[in-house]
């Protein structure tokens, strides 16, 4: 197995941790868990845009595409030191995410992006990340 699915799926370990924690363990501050996991997710967005990035090709769609993931995560972490209620920031986090992966499925079947990859690591990496940040913000 890729190393890349190894570190992708072990990416997911501190949002369920984090999950557990708030509604069964409550050793940490809900609102920690909260932005904790909303800077983690924001991380996780960004590297998922950067994936898109070709420095062999000149294609300025890709540049384009894999740098509004990295865009949308300051906006979010801004909001987020400013206050904006979190919820709605993981939210916004869940509703990128889907919509990232809603483009690179359909890449997907244009035959531009691995439809391997998409099956093993994107479609289920990005759906358990949208469902731990769910029931996250329902702490």
């Amino acid at each position: 197995m890729n190393i890349k699915y190894i570190i992708s799926y072990l990416g997911l370990v501190p949002f369920f941790l984090l999950a557990i924690d708030g509604y069964f363990l409550e050793i940490l501050d809900k609102s920690f868990i909260i932005n904790l996991s909303i800077m983690m997710a924001c991380i996780i967005f960004t590297f998922i845009g950067a994936y898109n990035w070709d420095f062999n090709k000149d294609n300025t769609f890709l540049e384009i595409y894999g740098f509004i993931p990295s865009l949308l995560s300051m906006i979010i972490l801004l909001l987020s030191i400013f206050k904006f209620n979190q919820e709605s920031l993981i939210a916004l986090l869940i509703i990128f995410l889907v919509i990232q992966l809603i483009i690179d499925f359909y890449r997907t079947l244009k035959f531009n992006f691995p439809f391997e990859y998409f099956i093993k690591l994107r479609l289920p990496v990005t759906s358990g990340l949208c469902i731990s940040l769910w029931i996250i913000s329902t702490l």
